[in-house]
């Protein structure tokens, strides 16, 4: 690790290496996306690389893994993923102690080390009790060890504090990167109604693709659906519809960002007709509006037959239509008027952070008939 800590001994200069194999990791996810989480795991690391220990809370899932730490820096589908260490101990203040100091500070140092020299310029810790002696001493031998600055708010480093989930003692959590995973790096547009990617991530690979597909967005906001459909792989072509000309700027500019060698053809104009020509797309996908953003006052119910009606026109036979929207009942209660034309082979439910509280979206696979 590269720090000076004056109350350990020093070490000799190393390195960037990775945390040794077979650590535990906790992967931060929305609630509902287990399955494609751990179909990622599989897919990214090899079945064999890793083990599900559970699920130590809502929207946390715990594994241990041997192999390269950078490629869980990879995922998609989390929402970001922490180093955990377990500390035998009945306090917190019992980690102030040599011993259980020295594998905390280096659980920290093991990630400043995957990334480059100050990449990382301040950390939070997050625990309950955070204005308790121990816990500001804690914090103080951090700050000296890392050379990091303690902020309260958003922090490059982010540290966690708990009792363990697992029976007694103390759990220590490192996030592994500086932003979550789910902050794209290709974000440099964003829109209040922008979905969140691990959820756009799911959605584009929960029918499955193939570089034959003509992809559709409808409705495309911010581009993320787009961008994330030619992260999952190649397509024979991406297509974006918004009636709003901000919209088709704002993913005209994360497309760019993103570096896609593949162009996007966007196009501005209304849902309810667009001028596209029939069966001319293996999959499309939509976020439809969960009228919740202020000043919405579209008419959902019409807006929900558009775009039933009009993607049964233009997706060929056995194609896909991926859909998420909060408002279930009213989509579902307009999908019963469309049985002749989409069959329903799945639903996500999922639990997402929104604001101060939660919406419990759900993400619909349907099928042309």
């Amino acid at each position: 690790m590269r720090y000076h800590d004056t109350t350990m001994p020093r070490r000799s200069p190393k390195k960037p290496t990775a945390p040794p194999t077979d650590r535990r990791y906790e992967v931060e996810l929305i609630t509902g996306l287990e399955r494609f989480v751990d179909d990622e795991l599989a897919n990214t690391l090899g079945r064999r690389a890793y083990r599900l220990m559970g699920y130590p809370k809502e929207g946390r899932m715990s594994i241990r893994y041997s192999g390269p730490v950078e490629r869980l820096m990879d995922l998609r589908t989390a929402v970001a993923v922490h180093l955990a260490e377990r500390f035998d101990v009945s306090r917190p203040k019992a980690l102030l102690g040599h011993q259980h100091l020295t594998r905390l500070i280096d659980s920290i140092g093991a990630v400043i080390d995957l990334h480059p020299p100050e990449t990382f310029k301040s950390f939070r810790v997050s625990a309950a009790g955070t204005e308790s002696t121990t816990m500001k001493r804690l914090r103080s031998e951090i700050a000296a060890a890392t050379h990091l600055d303690e902020q309260t708010d958003d922090a490059h480093l982010l540290l966690s504090l708990r009792p363990s989930t697992s029976g007694g003692g103390w759990e220590f959590l490192v996030r592994l990167t500086p932003m979550p995973l789910s902050a794209r790096p290709w974000r440099v547009c964003n829109r209040p109604d922008a979905l969140n990617a691990t959820v756009a991530h799911a959605m584009v690979t929960l029918p499955g693709h193939s570089d034959h597909d003509r992809f559709l967005n409808l409705g495309c906001g911010s581009g993320t659906l787009l961008i994330e459909r030619l992260a999952a792989g190649p397509a024979a072509s991406v297509t974006g519809l918004d009636i709003d000309p901000e919209a088709i700027i704002c993913t005209e500019r994360n497309f760019n960002a993103a570096g896609s060698q593949q162009p996007a053809n966007l196009i501005l104009d209304d849902i309810h007709s667009p001028p596209l020509p029939d069966a001319s797309f293996e999959a499309a996908v939509a976020d439809l509006p969960f009228g919740m953003l202020a000043n919405t006052d579209i008419a959902l119910d019409r807006l929900y037959e558009s775009a039933l009606r009009e993607t049964a026109r233009l997706v060929v036979k056995d194609g896909a239509f991926t859909v998420i929207t909060a408002r279930r009942r009213l989509f579902e209660d307009t999908l019963v008027q469309h049985t002749d034309q989409w069959r329903r082979t799945a639903e996500v439910p999922l639990r997402i952070s929104f604001q101060r509280g939660y919406i419990a979206p759900s993400i619909y696979l349907l099928r042309r008939m």
